[in-house]
């Protein structure tokens, strides 16, 4: 009865949707095409636009350099010329004035006195009377004074600026090259932290006598056995005891030690720096005859406080052991790496944070080291990293 319905009667209704549905997706498709094209178009031309507005500014900054400086040239070339022809007339003038007065004396010579003297002064009197018109006539100007003087100027104002990246002159840590100091006077001002140990303090690199700090790559546990940074936590330590406030330092010694750092006992306002960073655990005490922190270190310790919160070993029982595990896998039991980075010849120690990282090439001069004394021997330095 209902056949009629399923007769296509010419018409695939099935295939007309199908196909709509196909359309209409790729011109879905194709419009999203579109606008994605010209997304990247209009980044493209931002991008152009950019660049050449960058071009033009560059540009503009040479140009206006460019004039700025040819304008200072020229003023300090005007300015040397005028000096130059300044001073000339004025030796003629100091010339012409001796050599009239000498005339004169020679040629009154046995007559009086007063009438030697006579010629003489009627010549500076002659003499004198051009002074104005020298001054008159002379080449040096105002404008070459002014342009002079604010050629100077910037240059005194502007070469630290050009020293330095951001016109602000920083000095850069760099153990290999410390500034060569000799100090014997205290040092105070603002700190800043570089080690555990070490600081900046007015200038010059201080290590902080009596303490010792881990190792870069030292191990640190706490008690639930889990291992922390220690080291990193004693630069920070540091760093909050002294931001913000006034340090002074006065040095053990008379100048810098064999690394380049000047060793002095510091306060940070009334209370002595040592004593504050082992009180709070974040150093080692080290006993001497000037200074013993041993009940510091005690009352971390037995308030567990940062590195006495969980396991570790003394820097230098752990240096020791670095030491021996290291010779053991060294040829001929020498630990020292010698290595060549960037034309540089550099050596680094078993517990250093390139240590494991070198690789000793013998075909490049590279070769390993028994003591820091043959290696510096031998011409090389250590390693920042050490």
């Amino acid at each position: 009865m209902f056949g009629w319905r399923r007769r296509s009667e010419g018409f695939e209704w099935r295939e007309y949707v199908r196909t709509t549905v196909l359309v209409r997706r790729a011109d879905r498709q194709r419009r999203i095409e579109d606008a994605r094209l010209a997304a990247v178009e209009k980044v493209k031309n931002a991008a152009d636009a950019g660049a050449e507005a960058g071009r033009a500014s560059a540009s503009f900054v040479g140009s206006q350099f460019s004039k700025i400086l040819s304008i200072i040239v020229e003023a300090l070339l005007d300015f040397a010329a005028a000096a130059f022809h300044l001073v000339t007339r004025w030796s003629r003038f100091v010339f012409a004035v001796i050599a009239d007065a000498f005339r004169a004396l020679a040629g009154r010579f046995g007559i009086a006195f007063g009438d030697a003297l006579k010629r003489p002064a009627d010549a500076v009197r002659s003499k004198a009377s051009l002074l104005p018109d020298i001054a008159r006539r002379s080449p040096v100007k105002p404008r070459h004074i002014a342009g002079a003087a604010a050629a100077l100027g910037l240059i005194y104002f502007g070469a630290p600026m050009l020293r330095s990246a951001d016109g602000i002159a920083v000095a850069e840590y760099s153990p290999n090259r410390p500034s060569q100091v000799s100090v014997s006077t205290e040092l105070s001002g603002r700190a800043i932290a570089i080690a555990g140990n070490l600081m900046r303090v007015d200038g010059v690199l201080v290590r902080i006598a009596n303490v010792e700090v881990p190792e870069s790559r030292q191990p640190c546990y706490r008690a639930d056995g889990r291992r922390w940074n220690c080291a990193a936590a004693a630069k920070s330590g540091l760093a909050h005891v002294v931001r913000g406030r006034r340090v002074t330092c006065t040095p053990s010694g008379s100048g810098q030690d064999a690394s380049g750092y000047v060793s002095a006992q510091c306060t940070v306002g009334d209370a002595d720096l040592a004593a504050e960073l082992v009180r709070n655990g974040y150093v080692f005490a080290v006993s001497s005859f000037f200074s013993s922190l041993g009940s510091e270190e005690e009352a971390a310790r037995s308030a567990k406080k940062g590195i006495w919160q969980g396991e570790i070993q003394r820097p230098q029982e752990w240096r020791d052991q670095q030491w021996q595990d290291a010779k053991r896998g060294a040829p001929d039991g020498c630990p020292i790496k010698g290595f060549v980075r960037a034309s540089s010849k550099l050596y680094t120690l078993p517990w250093s944070a390139d240590y494991d990282r070198a690789k000793v090439r013998t075909n490049r001069g590279e070769r390993w080291f028994c003591s820091e004394d043959e290696a510096k021997a031998a011409g090389f330095q250590l390693s920042s990293r050490s």
